[in-house]
């Protein structure tokens, strides 16, 4: 039977066997060659806490309190759950209505971290002469996009960008293509800063070594940046992000924060400065991007694999580690416990 990575408990991650339901007409099947995955949205989902005593109402789109509200942590319910986002693959089957394939094609798009893949024949693209480990990069790159172009991040501007996992290097790249003038990288891990200056950022900063928003203004003429954009999911570097910020400069809060939020001081350097904040599309579920419907999604995905065809969008050697299947869970240890170790992770079949 076919191998797939999944959790199959909070801080668990295990090598499943399973079994693919039947094909529908517009489906296809792919053999999968690459695989990757989110980080930090999967390990938040973990415990899961803000979820612990509150539940989404879709309609509302507002959180509302549940009967249980001790505030434990709880995990996710649907276990075993999937470990991947993004995959390469071989069209091994299609279904009898599909038109866009045929069995042999080599595609990419949103898929698991397992060994075959069945997926809507309109959710793929074709690989084509595109570096695979690239196109793994394209959730990530999602978010990223609409960071700059939501932000929005214009031509000539300064930006800070803090957190430099695979989304936080994405944003790095796609603000070197959207003309900043000057872009800061925090990230306490040595390895990702050192990606982000080989790929465009001007500064690199420790923010363990110092004041990293103090450094920021120093380098920047003692002037806060036209955007800080947070992509950590950490409330202390929502605050860097938020004193990384000029006067009426804007804070793009793409992190997945997790618990109650401490250490902000709203009423400083927020309140002072009169700074604008935005959630980017890519971030959350259920809406449409800030200038739909000029953009949706799709126009969305199409632009970013026509910029890495171009060689406008590069990654390279963004997807790091690559492992076998059966070293996957050591790969979440990692993540967990070792993150300078781990960029993006990818699976090899």
């Amino acid at each position: 039977m076919p191998r797939r990575l999944a959790i199959t408990a909070p801080h668990k991650v295990q090598v499943l066997e399973y079994q693919d339901p039947p094909l529908q007409p517009d489906q296809v099947l792919v053999k999968t060659e690459l695989a990757s995955g989110k980080h930090g949205t999967t390990l938040a989902f973990f415990d899961n806490r803000n979820l612990s005593d509150h539940r989404f109402d879709a309609e509302m789109r507002l959180f509302v309190e549940t009967e249980d509200k001790a505030g434990a942590p709880q995990p996710r319910s649907h276990a075993p759950g999937g470990t991947g986002t993004t995959g390469v693959g071989v069209i091994a089957e299609v279904g009898s209505d599909v038109t866009r394939w045929k069995v042999g094609d080599r595609v990419f798009g949103s898929m698991d971290v397992r060994e075959t893949n069945i997926r809507h024949e309109d959710r793929l693209w074709e690989l084509g002469d595109l570096n695979p480990y690239l196109a793994l990069c394209i959730e990530p790159a999602y978010v990223a996009f609409h960071c700059i172009r939501e932000s929005p991040v214009r031509f000539g501007d300064s930006v800070a960008v803090i957190g430099l996992g695979a989304l936080g290097l994405l944003t790095v790249r796609i603000a070197v293509q959207a003309g900043a003038e000057t872009i800061f990288a925090i990230d306490p891990l040595p390895n990702r800063r050192e990606w982000a200056a080989q790929n465009g950022a001007d500064h690199v900063i420790d923010p363990t070594a110092g004041d990293a928003a103090l450094e920021v203004h120093r380098l920047n003429g003692g002037k806060g940046v036209d955007v800080a954009i947070e992509l950590a999911g950490k409330y202390p570097a929502l605050y860097t992000a938020i004193r990384c910020a000029r006067v009426a400069g804007t804070v793009c809060a793409a992190g997945f924060y997790q618990g109650e939020a401490h250490g902000l001081w709203l009423g400083r350097g927020w309140h002072q400065n009169r700074l604008n904040m935005i959630v980017p599309h890519g971030c959350g579920w259920g809406h449409e991007p800030r200038d739909y419907p000029g953009w949706d999604g799709q126009r969305a995905y199409d632009c970013i694999v026509s910029m890495m065809r171009k060689g406008k969008l590069t990654a390279p050697g963004l997807i790091t580690p690559v492992v076998p299947i059966e070293e996957g869970p050591e790969v979440f240890r990692l993540m967990e416990n070792e993150p300078n170790k781990v960029i993006k992770f990818g699976v090899r079949f």
